[in-house]
């Protein structure tokens, strides 16, 4: 394909570059066919196919760079080397077009000359075959013209004083000035007679050199004194025309220049120049003919004699379709907008690669093709090209995607299979139509009564993506589509302005209109949006810009508006502002606008290459320093983006943002959720892009994040693949263990991995140390181990090895998964017989009872140290109650408090006093059955009688109270204590019995109002402790105590932290030891509550006793732990015995609680399937086996249940997947309760 536009554009001998790919080769056209075209590079010949080639463009060089010698003889690159005989030997030498009939090649012309009208291309289209290579021939002239016409003056245009070259050239006057005094003395040198030879090589550099140095009339009169020379002919007299028309074109001497075009159509025409360059000839004079206002049957005559030439010119015949029907304006515009035109290809075929993703993308859908099996042929792609063109009767949504069809069943054709310019025009109406289809959905959107301004702003930038991609190729269809795609541009933008703004929207009128309308509007947003059109379209197709002006109803205009004194500065403002890259403001509007233009290609070209790093920057989930330095400087080229465009980068943001830290973070699950995250947002934006196509959307982030996301998914994936089942092997505890007179080993096989196991195959082999027997065996068993669980089997020794104290043990071991076999992982321990333990039952030092102190006491100093800080302080009449669970510790804190603060001083009023420590247990005061009584023992027992240990002084005669006191007494004695200075503190145990006293009238409210008052007095301080039930009884209006109590601080005592949990399990380790699984195990089975770990450890410490076991292993634990919950018998005569129900009531349930409670953790014991294995249990599983056993207002009984038993810790909550999930904080009751209430039907019936 890209050969075929080579041919038509390029010349054997022409300097170009071809990408292929990545890969950029540069140099000399030398031979060209069909499929191959061969480039002389500074290195050698390089030979290129067809079908490796992705872009083609030429580059700007010197005369000397751009045509070095082809001929079997190299010329040296710098013309100034290049001597008058070894020209003229060449000369002589080289065979003219007309002598050498045997080449079918391209000819070599003078270099096109650049200027802002057009672009000189000569071609020649003789073509043998398939296979025929061209031949190239021996250039007649090697040094071919250039002229830079950025240093030609326009004599039109008024002095500019930032120019280095002022001199003002009358073209009017060009073809009578006679050259300067040097000139023709120059000339002498080169010439001495009308008939002499001419050195055409040093002729043509010097007037190149009169061109680049702004010397055009020089030029021209030299031209002209050369074109008198009777050996001016042949091709270097085509060159000297050529370059006098080309001059008084970029001089916009019109008339001047269409004289002179006329002179070289005569004399290619005479000396039978290739067809092709004079169909290009006649377009060019064509061109000029509109320029000078002749009339259209004139300029349709040169037209047609250039389709004549070449039928295939689509520059002529589109320009005649344009003429012809009235779209194409005859008139002169206005000469001042000259200057706002830019440099373009004469052609341009280049597809926007947005486009070409969309048709690469795109799967066939036409009955046709997949008829054919899904292949396309020339003739089914004409025909749906033909088919597309006829479907003008439908919804516009219906249309495109035919002319997509087409353009998809053209790219996979051979080259030159089929008619390259129906390619074309499928492609750009595809653009077209499907931007014109969104613009029709823009509008039903904004009719309704509150349009979705989000829904709005993506539908405009991916419309207006389209119509700015379909630009370049509008050269290949009617030119009426290029004012229709811009007015729709505009609109859209103005609308969404106006709707944002609450103003209604017109959508209405014609592009010149609309556009004017824009540029004279007072409102900035609007007036933006004229001039952001301007910047986009010069930028995107220099071409299309220039149509504008040609076209009636296009921006012929504008530079006067550019030049109004009162708007040029805002106007040069506000494209300074859209471009983020000013422009110097003293320029003329033509200029400004170029610069502009080149300052946004610049940052458009530098944006890509940032985006081109970014692209092709791995995506190492574990080094993303890289790609997020890369990332960060996107930024500077905001403006660059749509807001569409804007909304994707920020999910890039995102997944960024979120997966930096991903090596930091050490869970896995954690490093899962991450990636889990980043795929569904990268997944989410795809699917955005899609459906809102945007350039910068389908070319840098929809393959961008595709590719994160596919490495995301390979990372899952591989992760996935790691979650296998690990089983391993550990001795527990570390000894060869002695049973009787036999010995045995425990094993505990654990699964460590991520998944469950779904059985194993062990292997294991035992060497004695002693004597060296080895015995091997291997056990084989279908039993599901799930993660993080573990079971014990137990290895007894053959009678060979009961001398042995000492062992090798080698374990083997594969899980068995999804029916395969795991990996065998190896373990290796070396064992000793276990020492034999001397201890005694009465050496066990945990105890199940209600205080402890010293070494039993753990886990409790930070809150021995608040409560300490805070008696000793001036807030200390602000009493704490302790609350909890019946045996969770308060009453061990309250002893060990007294201990702390008894005999500690503060100073109040200048006065040291100290504390002095009294307890009050009022589950023994509840147990009077009257108020003497009850004051008795605690104003005599506990307090009066205690003073003897704090006073020297004799207390009894200075404090005389009755034997039997009131409660008037004990005022009395704190009194008397103040004036002792010393501050009396009260330990009240077992507050929750408050309530029993004030049910039997032995005391009233204004008990606690009393206490209360004489704390804030400062006369004394106190501290409760107390059950759940002191929560409920302050809510309680029966009782009427909240306002006693509105001071307090509560305080809530439960489980200890899980090293001092570890710490209590290890107060014997000298004496007996618990291993590491074994302590894991005791978590769990005790909530780390330090009343179950010591029943626990209580009962082990009997069992090592009886079995002289020096270490507990999780085996023996495990062997203990069933027998305390009933799942197997106790031997006869051990003490270690089947916990009575007392242990766990008015602890962890209560009879006093709603039969719901109860029900709650019978149904929490029945949904562990596994007696051995606990498992969380959701909600929504109680719910259904509540409403299956029919009980009635289910719902709300159970969430109160819930609640309860949440706000008491017998409960832990987490989250399984989001969904909250319940188990019993403490399974030692868990397996207990099991036991002893099986029958969860039976259970239920006292809720039905």
């Amino acid at each position: 394909m890209y050969l075929d536009f080579i041919k038509d554009i390029f010349q054997l001998h022409d300097y170009i570059c071809i990408e292929c790919g990545n890969e950029k080769t540069e140099g000399f056209i030398v031979k060209i066919s069909s499929e191959l075209i061969a480039i002389k590079t500074s290195t050698g010949i390089v030979i290129k196919k067809d079908a490796d080639i992705t872009n083609v463009y030429s580059v700007d060089r010197t005369a000397e760079e751009a045509h070095t010698s082809f001929a079997d003889k190299e010329m040296p690159s710098d013309s100034s080397a290049i001597s008058q005989e070894s020209s003229t030997e060449e000369i002589q030498d080289m065979p003219t077009p007309e002598q050498d009939n045997s080449l079918n090649t391209m000819e070599e012309q003078a270099l096109p000359v650049s200027h802002p009208i057009a672009t000189s291309f000569q071609i020649t289209e003789k073509v043998e075959s398939k296979d025929t290579v061209y031949e190239t021939p021996k250039p007649q002239v090697k040094v071919v013209g250039y002229i830079d016409l950025s240093k030609i003056r326009d004599p039109r245009k008024k002095k500019n004083t930032n120019t280095a070259n002022n001199t003002v050239l009358d073209s009017s006057k060009s073809e009578t000035i006679a050259p300067s005094p040097q000139t023709a003395a120059q000339e002498k040198k080169i010439i001495k007679s009308k008939s002499a030879s001419l050195n055409t090589a040093l002729i043509e550099n010097k007037i190149n050199g009169l061109l680049q140095s702004g010397k055009a009339i020089e030029a021209l009169a030299l031209i002209n004194d050369y074109l008198k020379h009777d050996n001016c002919t042949g091709k270097f007299k085509s060159s000297l025309l050529l370059k006098r028309a080309q001059t008084y074109s970029a001089l916009s001497d019109y008339e001047a220049a269409k004289v002179a075009y006329m002179d070289l159509i005569e004399y290619n025409e005479s000396i039978k120049s290739p067809v092709n360059n004079l169909s290009h000839l006649y377009t060019e004079l064509a061109r000029l003919q509109n320029q000078t206002d002749e009339s259209k049957e004139i300029i349709l005559e040169t037209l047609g004699k250039a389709l004549k030439y070449n039928p295939s010119n689509s520059y002529a015949s589109t320009l005649f379709e344009q003429i012809n029907s009235g779209n194409y304006q005859i008139k002169t515009y206005n000469t001042e907008d000259n200057q706002l035109l830019l440099d373009s290809e004469e052609l341009s075929t280049t597809i926007s690669k947005m486009i070409d993703i969309d048709i690469k993308e795109h799967t066939f859908s036409h009955e046709k093709i997949i008829k054919n099996g899904g292949e396309s042929t020339p003739s089914i792609a004409k025909s749906i090209y033909e088919e597309a063109k006829r479907t003008k009767d439908v919804d516009m949504s219906e249309r495109y995607p035919v002319y997509l069809e087409a353009a998809k069943a053209y790219s996979i054709l051979p080259v030159g299979s089929y008619d390259i310019q129906e390619y074309l025009e499928s492609v750009a109406y595809y653009a077209i139509l499907k931007g014109n289809s969104l613009f029709i959905r823009f509008k039903k959107i904004l009719a309704e009564d509150t349009p979705n301004i989000v829904m709005l702003t993506h539908i405009k930038d991916s419309a207006c993506s389209y119509y700015i991609e379909s630009l370049n190729l509008l050269s290949n269809i009617e030119g009426g589509h290029l004012l229709t795609i811009l007015a729709n541009y505009l609109k859209m933008n103005i609308a969404l302005v106006n709707v944002q703004k609450g103003v209604k929207p017109n959508i209405s009128g014609q592009f010149n209109k609309v556009f004017f309308n824009c540029v004279s509007s007072s409102d900035s947003n609007i007036n933006l949006i004229a001039w952001a059109t301007i910047v986009a379209v010069g930028t995107a197709s220099p071409k299309a810009w220039n149509k504008l002006f040609w076209i009636k109803g296009g921006t012929g205009g504008l530079y006067n508006v550019m030049t109004s004194p009162e708007k040029r500065q805002s106007i040069y403002s506000i494209l300074n502002r859209i471009n983020d890259d000013p422009v110097n403001t003293d320029l003329m509007p033509g200029e400004f606008l170029k610069r502009s233009f080149a300052n946004r290609t610049r940052r458009s070209k530098q944006f890509r290459e940032v985006l081109d790093k970014i692209l092709k920057t791995d995506f190492n989930i574990h080094m993303l320093t890289s790609l997020d330095a890369l990332w960060k400087g996107v930024p500077d080229y905001m403006d660059l983006l749509s807001e569409t465009d804007q909304e994707s980068k920020k999910i890039g943001d995102k997944v960024l943002r979120n997966l930096l830290p991903y090596t930091s973070r050490q869970s896995q699950i954690e490093r899962t959720n991450l990636l889990y995250q980043a795929q569904d947002d990268l997944e989410n934006q795809i699917n955005f892009i899609n459906g809102n196509t945007t350039y910068y959307g389908r070319t840098f982030f929809f393959p961008l994040y595709t590719k994160w996301k596919t490495i995301i998914q390979q990372n899952l994936k591989d992760k996935i693949s790691k979650t296998l089942p690990v089983l391993q092997v550990i001795p527990d505890p570390h000894y060869i263990l002695k049973d009787g007179v036999d010995l045995l080993v425990n094993l505990i096989i654990k699964n460590i991995g991520e998944s469950t196991a779904e059985g194993y195959h062990l292997n294991v082999s035992l060497t004695s140390l002693n004597s060296g027997s080895v015995i091997k065996g291997k056990s084989n068993e279908d039993k599901e181990i799930p993660v993080g669980s573990y079971f014990d089997k137990k290895m007894s020794l053959p009678k060979e090895f009961n001398d042995c104290t000492s062992l090798d043990l080698v374990a083997e071991i594969s899980a068995e998964y999804q029916g395969e076999l795991t990996t065998a992982q190896q373990y290796r321990y070396t064992l000793e017989l276990e020492p034999e333990t001397s201890l005694t039952e009465e050496e066990i030092m945990w105890k199940d009872g209600p205080k402890m102190s010293g070494v039993l006491f753990k886990g409790r100093q930070d809150i021995m140290d608040k409560l300490s800080r805070h008696y000793l302080s001036v807030e200390r009449d602000k009493p704490y109650i302790l609350y909890g669970l019946t045996r969770t510790g308060k009453s061990s804190i309250l002893l060990n408090l007294k201990k702390d603060l008894t005999g500690k001083s503060f100073i109040k009023e200048g006065d040291k006093y100290d504390v002095i420590s009294f307890e009050w247990d009022l589950s023994e005061a509840s147990g009077y059955g009257n108020a003497k009584d009850m004051w008795q023992y605690l104003l005599r027992d506990t307090l009066y009688d205690e003073l003897g240990g704090y006073l020297k002084v004799p207390y009894r005669t200075e404090l005389d109270i009755s034997e039997y006191p009131r409660a008037k007494d004990l005022k009395k004695i704190l009194l008397y204590l103040k004036e002792c200075k010393k501050h009396p503190m009260f330990f009240v145990d077992e507050f929750s019995h408050i309530k029993i006293l004030l049910d039997n009238h032995i005391i009233n409210t204004s008990f606690l109002h009393t206490l209360r008052q004489y704390s804030l007095e400062g006369l004394a301080s106190f501290i409760f402790a107390g059950t759940y039930d002191i929560k409920e009884l302050i809510k309680d209006p029966k009782y009427a105590i909240t306002g006693q109590l509105v001071h307090t601080i509560e305080e809530q005592i439960n489980e200890i932290d899980p090293v001092s949990a570890e710490e209590l399990v290890n107060v014997m380790r000298d004496k007996l030891s618990f291993t590491e699984e074994a302590i894991k195990h005791i978590h769990l089975l005790s909530g780390d509550v330090p009343y179950f770990i010591q029943i626990i450890c209580k009962f082990c410490g009997f069992y090592a006793v009886e079995k002289k076991r020096r270490n507990i292993g999780k085996p023996e634990l495990e062997h203990v732990i069933k027998i305390l919950t009933g799942e197997s018998d106790g031997e006869k005569d051990s003490l270690v015995k089947v916990l009575p129900k007392t242990i766990f009531q008015n602890n962890l349930y209560s009879p006093q609680d709603k039969k719901e409670v109860n029900v709650l953790i019978s149904s929490l014991c029945y949904l562990n399937e596994n007696l051995e294995i606990p498992r969380s249990v959701s909600t929504q599983e109680l719910q259904e086996l509540w409403s299956k056993n029919g009980i009635e207002a289910y719902r709300p009984k159970l969430a109160e249940a819930i609640t309860l038993l949440l706000e008491r810790k017998v409960l832990v909550q987490s989250e399984d997947e989001f969904v909250p999930v319940y188990r019993l904080s403490v399974d030692l009751f868990r397996r207990w309760w099991k036991v002893h209430y099986p029958d969860i039907k039976l259970e239920i019936t006292t809720i039905q």
